[in-house]
């Protein structure tokens, strides 16, 4: 199926091709502007990971461009197969972690989950991700990671300064019959520069039968 190339946008900043000098296609309908990538570039050469301007990119809003032959996405969302409400908190550090639901859907499940936790850095909408690890009782193990929303809940939280964060990671496939045991871990990847580093968290979910 043949391309438009000119109904490209760069997957950074979302100009076309007439705005930019050069742009490089990637995968799919990804794409990167010279500018963009001269930005990188220059962001690589920083000293520090988490610059001001590393941050600014990374707060961006998603460019979204469909790809060539992709399904038509429409608003509506699926429906879980099975839901199985959970309540596990953990603290540490002056934050919160909270996983609440677990859905589980044809292909794969979803583990949502509440954070607690300061800002960032003020000035920029840079929302955290929190990395998960979970392992079940016959050995298989799944990786995910996901971002999440900022919600202005301030009833949840004992301290008004601590930003509360609602997210979900997704995980494929689906754990098979023989599991009874999900050993969840979780980390930042921000947690690394903060002293004293912050220990992943550590939850056991018991799957039922």
């Amino acid at each position: 199926m043949s391309f438009d190339r000119l109904q490209a946008r760069c997957s950074f900043c979302g100009r076309h091709p007439p705005e930019v000098r050069r742009m490089v296609a990637g995968p799919g309908a990804a794409y990167i502007c010279d500018a963009c990538l001269q930005l990188c570039e220059e962001i690589l050469q920083e000293p520090t990971p988490f610059s001001a301007r590393a941050l600014e990119l990374a707060s961006r809003p998603p460019v979204v461009v469909a790809a060539p032959g992709e399904p038509e996405v429409t608003d509506k969302p699926r429906k879980p197969l099975r839901s199985m409400m959970i309540e596990l908190e953990q603290k540490q550090q002056g934050m919160t972690l909270m996983l609440h639901q677990m859905q589980f859907y044809e292909n794969h499940f979803e583990l949502h989950y509440l954070w607690m936790r300061s800002p960032i850095m003020a000035g920029f909408a840079f929302i955290p991700r929190l990395i998960f690890l979970v392992k079940d009782n016959t050995g298989t193990q799944w990786m995910g990671d996901r971002g999440g929303i900022l919600l202005a809940r301030p009833e949840l939280a004992s301290d008004p300064d601590l930003a509360i964060y609602q997210g979900s990671a997704r995980f494929y496939p689906l754990p098979s019959a023989n599991a009874r045991l999900l050993v969840v871990r979780a980390a930042d990847p921000l947690a690394q520069f903060e002293d004293p580093m912050p220990q992943p968290w550590h939850f056991e979910i018991t799957l039922l039968g």
